[in-house]
């Protein structure tokens, strides 16, 4: 890590790569023993870590989901923090999605699909179109 980015970090980084280092010299019995301890908003974050390491098809997502944990937790732990729910993210996702499933003559069955209006599908493909000429355009000059 550089200088700067270790400046983000809260805690010393010895302390933080000490924590790792314990962590991964863990028994499988002192391991159950120290993540069944933990507050429940931590073992669900590394829960939904470990899922997303697995659908990754990621190798040891288990051992490398507990070490996220314990580095976010060490960056972000004790913090007032807000987490948005991703709508925007979900809702650019969506619009990649119809964009990909548009065909010219699907309009109404992907205003099915997705819950919503041919008039905002139509604006989804012509925004998507938009972005996707830019894209292509950078990459001639």
């Amino acid at each position: 890590m550089s200088d700067d980015q270790l400046d983000l970090l809260p805690t010393h980084t010895a302390e933080l790569e000490q924590l790792l280092e314990t962590q991964r010299q863990l028994r499988p019995d002192e391991r159950e023993d120290f993540t069944v301890r933990w507050p429940a908003t931590l073992q669900s974050l590394c829960e939904v870590l470990r899922v997303t390491l697995d659908a990754e098809k990621v190798e040891n997502s288990k051992h490398l989901s507990e070490a996220m944990a314990i580095a976010l937790s060490s960056y972000l732990g004790g913090r007032d923090l807000y987490m948005p729910n991703g709508a925007r993210l979900k809702t650019a996702l969506r619009d990649i999605r119809i964009w990909r499933e548009f065909k010219g003559n699907n309009l109404e069955q992907l205003a099915r699909e997705h819950g919503l209006t041919e008039r905002r599908i139509s604006e989804i493909v012509a925004e998507q179109r938009s972005a996707f000429i830019a894209r292509k355009q950078r990459k001639l000059f």
